[in-house]
């Protein structure tokens, strides 16, 4: 090492060191990988599960045990059915209680369980059992999106795989319940069909709470479950579950939080988050606008509740407002006014809460996009809802959902249109809205769709189902930076 020494004028000495080769600077480049966007790790599992479920339903289904009269039922209906089931909808060509052995109603209720808790949810649940919490950090985030509808969520990557073994949990608990006191509220009934108290209570528990809408009982009124219309006990157990299954599971595990922090601070604390109150306020405002148009629109209608009492007529149009998410229905959708087959559309098309075994684009994405229209009519330049300000990356997720929901249906109603030409225009519509929202309300024009009307209405149940999920999982976290932007220049609009 060199060395040179210097004399100040103030008689200090400096040293001078070279420095050595040691100390250079090294620039150590390191390639970036790009991750892929498929696997384990990619929003598309969602689909990927989906599909084998759906792919292994329509073989069990298309078996010859499966069905009532030990015949193959063709390949396209045992796939109709099967994606009905996983995705919840309920829509299917032929009475279930007629066409099916106990083997295939088996088959379609466990699928139907499965599509309402959720891929992603039993995925989490299957990987939680087998591998404890060995997830990596992408794993357990992929999970929390999935979970939080792909917005910012408060829960920590930590805590989701606790998340969905209490989701899953508390939806065998809710089922549990619901088969226990309608098996008691059928004992000793007669259902129309010969599968007895213990398998119709289990089997319309679960349709009921997963608003698969699938049913097995008789009815010769054109609905589906008439044959217990003049049970209220019944009818009020089955709407109880058909609406804490479309809630959503965050609200209801925010309201026992919050039960739990009220009691524990002695009756004083209590705090309610914002989506707790869009999806409070929303349920109960489309239950009340649903049931006034129904209860006022139906009320002289000879062919659906003109003939009931009062009292009857109140529980029926509640009844088939709550029931936009599960597809019940006591009545015969061929009858009812037009204004009536509109407004269920639009319910059919809201569906229920994010994070639910409800389909439709959800009251939240509605609820954001008429705070945000309101706000842009009235000149704010933040969307505020409940004295809170809302990110505007959920506004463009809202108004994305929304959009691509519109021209899907528009899109496949037009195709099916060609396949049915025959069709009235209301009644492809309202099969349409009903497929795509995971409904299965029907005018009764299943049946009578040919083949190809049938599968192009399959892959419309699977993407209304969780395309809307997955269209917003891909957008989360996306941020495109531009250097320059093009130079600006206006379109006429309006």
């Amino acid at each position: 090492m060199n060395q040179n020494k210097n004399i100040n004028i103030d008689g200090n000495i400096t040293h001078k060191i070279k420095r050595s080769l040691e100390l250079t600077p090294e620039i150590i480049k390191l390639e970036s990988k790009k991750r892929s966007g498929r696997g384990i790790n990619s929003p598309l599992i969602i689909l990927y599960g989906l599909v084998i479920f759906i792919l292994l339903g329509t073989f069990l289904l298309f078996l010859p045990v499966a069905s009532k009269n030990a015949e193959n039922i063709s390949i396209i209906d045992s796939f109709f059915v099967a994606t009905s089931a996983v995705t919840v909808t309920g829509l299917t060509p032929f009475q279930s209680e007629e066409a099916w052995s106990t083997f295939g109603l088996s088959v379609i209720m466990v699928l139907s369980f499965i599509g309402g808790l959720g891929f992603m949810m039993g995925a989490g649940f299957i990987i939680y059992i087998f591998f404890g919490k060995k997830l990596n950090l992408e794993q357990k985030i992929l999970i929390n999106e999935s979970l939080s509808d792909a917005t910012p969520s408060k829960i920590a990557p930590g805590n989701s795989i606790k998340l969905v073994l209490n989701i899953f949990i508390m939806s065998v608990i809710f089922q549990l319940l619901g088969f226990i006191i309608m098996f008691f509220l059928w004992e000793g009934k007669s259902f129309g069909n010969n599968y007895g108290p213990v398998f119709n209570s289990l089997f319309h528990s679960i349709s009921s709470f997963n608003g698969s809408g699938f049913d097995i009982l008789k009815d010769t009124n054109g609905g589906s479950i008439g044959a217990i219309k003049g049970n209220p006990h019944l009818l009020n157990v089955t709407m109880i579950l058909i609406t804490l299954g479309s809630i959503g599971y965050p609200f209801i595990l925010e309201l026992f939080a919050n039960g739990k922090l009220f009691i524990q601070s002695k009756y004083k604390e209590i705090f309610f988050t914002l989506n707790f109150k869009v999806i409070l306020f929303g349920t109960v405002f489309i239950m009340l606008l649903g049931s006034m148009q129904f209860l006022f629109s139906e009320w002289t209608n000879l062919g659906t509740i003109a003939d009931e009492p009062v009292k009857e007529k109140i529980i029926l149009s509640i009844f088939h407002s709550i029931t936009r998410t599960a597809g019940f229905s006591l009545i015969d959708y061929n009858f009812v006014h037009n204004s009536t087959s509109i407004t269920t559309i639009a319910l059919m098309f809201i569906g229920g809460s994010s994070l639910s075994v409800a389909g439709g684009i959800k009251i939240g994405t509605l609820s954001i996009i008429i705070i945000s229209l309101i706000s842009t009519i009235v000149g704010r330049e933040e969307v505020t809802l409940f004295k809170r300000t809302v990110n505007k990356d959920i506004i463009r997720r809202a108004l994305i959902i929304f959009i691509f929901s519109i021209f899907l249906i528009i899109f496949s109603f037009m195709i099916i249109s060609s396949f049915e030409p025959d069709t009235i225009f209301r009644e492809l519509l309202f099969e349409c809205v009903s497929a795509f929202g995971n409904v299965g309300l029907t005018t009764g024009i299943t049946s009578s769709l040919n083949d190809s009307s049938k599968v192009l209405m399959s892959f419309l149940m699977v993407i209304g189902r969780f395309g809307p999920m997955v269209l917003a999982l891909m957008f989360v976290g996306k941020r495109r930076k531009e250097n320059a932007k093009p130079a600006y220049e206006i379109v006429r609009i309006g």
